[in-house]
């Protein structure tokens, strides 16, 4: 099992960065697996440390901590340690080992209840645990708007004083309230703000604004975003189900990467294009920072015949990768010719999304402009829009000069990321 299926098991974001931070080895004794069981002892708060012990069979996990969150965030860094080879073969220690075969007993095959009643049963169970969840969140959506009215009564203009604290508390609440994704859009939030820079306020009132509306419509939103309302509360797919599905065959070529981190867990995403589809796609990795390294999931730059599975819901759909090809080459792809034309372009996707905000964007035959102390890409008509003045323009403006290229970039409504370049209708370069 690998880091990125080890995050997955986590309850919620707030449990798996957690979890991060326990990975160092100062931080456990007595630390052993064997083929069927992962142990070890965590050091806590008090003088006992807790016994931690997870089944490798089913990952099943034991934690003698009082946190009610499964798995807790001790059994989740015990397998992030073992993700990352740091735990050694051994024999168990009779805690451990006495929990296994009481855990074996009780688990012992038997054959499942059939009957019309017992599969009533299961389904009903299973409705009450959805929901409860979906009443947890539409209670964290009620405090979203409580929370967006005193940030509108503070104004704006006062949110570089808040202290991190009220950040960190104001994304807690959702995560307590079942709603990762609400989380993780305010810690966004906070990251506008704290990173000011020109455009900061523009910017966080996008932002804001994209809170309110999904705060709006969550309670009853259109068919046609309730799947990317429910992804952006923070109800996940998982990745078996994902793989069940129909899955997508075509040529890809893969030609953006972006490699972030918020101090703890790092992610991976890549942008590659299909051929025959004609649109953009997202796959995506995440690790723990100072693990292994993570290698993207796809082949920058290159191009193959493959399957990938898609997510449901928004533009661009995130892919789980299946069989892949050969890899060859990337060949050009055909981009639009200007930026208006390619601007337009997006509409299908924020009608899709409105809360998405990296977009592949390419034009044809740009060149690199500056006006005063900003730096631009100019299409063939004159238009301009600005781009991030970082590594990548200066190999773009190596390879071509003062001349046209064609360009392959991220758009995140501001500011144009550069990632590949390509002489007029030939194939690309990756510059990430």
């Amino acid at each position: 099992m690998d880091v990125d299926a080890v995050l997955a098991l986590a309850p919620d974001q707030q449990v798996a960065a957690s979890a991060a931070k326990l990975t160092a080895l100062a931080g456990w004794d007595g630390l052993g697996r064997d083929e069927s069981l992962l142990w070890g002892l965590c050091r806590g708060s008090g003088k006992t440390p807790y016994q931690v012990c997870v089944d490798l069979g089913d990952r099943t996990p034991r934690c003698s901590c009082p946190s009610r969150k499964f798995p807790c965030k001790h059994a989740l860094a015990l397998q992030l340690l073992h993700a990352q080879d740091k735990v050694a073969a051994g024999v168990p220690p009779q805690w451990a080992g006495e929990w296994l075969a009481k855990r074996e007993a009780r688990t012992a095959p038997v054959e499942p209840d059939s009957s019309a009643e017992a599969l009533t049963r299961r389904a009903a169970a299973s409705a009450r645990t959805a929901a409860k969840r979906a009443a947890a969140v539409q209670a964290g959506v009620t405090g979203l708007r409580e929370w967006l009215a005193d940030l509108a009564a503070g104004g704006i203009a006062g949110l570089p004083s808040r202290e991190p604290e009220w950040w960190r508390v104001s994304a807690a609440r959702m995560v307590d309230a079942k709603a990762p994704g609400l989380a993780e859009s305010i810690t966004e939030l906070s990251a506008v703000v704290r990173a000011g820079g020109r455009h900061w306020a523009e910017i966080a009132t996008d932002r804001i604004g994209g809170l309110h509306l999904l705060a709006t419509i969550a309670p009853d939103p259109p068919a046609e975003l309730a799947g990317v309302v429910r992804r952006r509360l923070g109800f996940t797919v998982r990745e078996e189900e994902v793989r069940a599905g129909e899955g997508w065959t075509d040529h890809w070529v893969t030609l953006l990467l972006r490699d972030s981190d918020d101090g703890r867990i790092r992610t991976v995403r890549q942008w590659a294009w299909a051929r025959q589809r004609r649109e953009w796609v997202t796959v995506q990795r995440h690790g723990v920072l100072g693990g292994p390294g993570i290698m993207p999931a796809l082949p920058l730059g290159g191009e193959f015949e493959g399957t990938l599975y898609p997510y449901p819901a928004g533009l661009p759909r995130r892919m789980s990768v299946g069989d892949m090809g050969e890899v060859r080459a990337a060949g050009a792809i055909e981009l639009p010719a200007d930026w208006t034309s390619a601007l337009a372009g997006l509409e299908p996707a924020l009608v899709a999304d409105p809360w998405q905000r990296r977009h592949p964007l390419g034009c044809q035959r740009v060149r690199l402009g500056v006006a005063g102390n900003e730096h631009g890409l100019v299409d063939a008509e004159g238009r301009w829009l600005p781009v991030r003045q970082d590594s990548a323009v200066d190999r773009a403006l190596a390879l071509h000069g003062g001349g046209p290229f064609d360009a392959v970039c991220l758009w995140n409504g501001w500011t144009l990321t550069l990632g590949a370049v390509a002489a007029p209708g030939e194939a690309p370069v990756v510059l990430t």
